[in-house]
């Protein structure tokens, strides 16, 4: 088995040098020049909160800008260094970005992280941690991902007792509500039935348990319950 990235070694996929009080050191500092790490989401929310000080304390909001900083001249071929990040980022060297943006953090964050350690072995753009890890990191250093929308709530009599209870905060039109449901149900089995009787009861219904349900809102809001 080949061995692992310094970097990797050490939770330190960022390979921060020694001297400041880092969340998630560990006690034991092997590692002559580098920090080492509790774990991963420690060494990359010390890679995160590196760049948020970048442009926070120092200006830096181009892809140009923070790795000149991050990756000197004397030590690194920074004009390599540069491209490979703004390629992998999307992004022009030179066009300005806002790292306290999730959308901009995590792919600077993943880009310099494969730069650093090379090619992993995982199908991820940082090729070596997986997305949980990473978010968990931002959410360290202060960045989250967006929320998701919630996705559409089924139709049933529960939820609609339950949404009605939520909304108004009364148990009557909790009650009344799944009658609208019922009355729906046998609306659309009269409306399908070919008889014009059960189309008029059908709506009759649906009128009705709308009629209850709307009474008990504004006799709610009028004091009475």
């Amino acid at each position: 088995m080949a061995k692992l990235p310094r970097g990797v070694r050490s939770n330190n996929p960022g390979n921060i040098r020694h001297g400041d009080p880092w969340q998630g050191l560990a006690k034991k500092q092997p590692d002559p020049a580098f920090a080492t790490f509790t774990s991963a989401a420690y060494g990359i929310r010390a890679l995160a909160r590196t760049l948020i000080t970048y442009q926070d304390k120092h200006g830096l909001n181009t892809v140009r800008g923070i790795i000149s900083r991050w990756a000197p001249p004397v030590e690194n071929n920074t004009p390599a260094y540069v491209n490979a990040v703004a390629k992998q980022v999307g992004v022009g060297p030179d066009a300005q970005i806002d790292v306290q943006q999730y959308k901009v953090l995590r792919p600077l964050a993943e880009a310099i992280i494969r730069h650093e350690n090379g090619q992993g072995p995982l199908d991820t753009p940082n090729t070596w941690y997986d997305q949980a890890t990473i978010d968990k990191a931002l959410e360290l250093a202060g960045v989250e991902p967006p929320k998701r929308a919630a996705g559409p709530v089924p139709v049933t009599r529960e939820t609609i007792g339950a949404t009605a209870t939520a909304g108004v905060g009364i148990s009557q039109l909790a009650e009344a509500a799944p009658a609208v449901l019922d009355a729906v149900t046998n609306a659309q089995d009269s409306l399908t039935s070919g008889q014009i009787s059960r189309v008029v009861v059908g709506l009759v219904l649906v009128g009705l348990a709308v009629f209850i349900a709307v009474s008990q809102v504004k006799r709610h809001k009028a004091g009475v319950l």
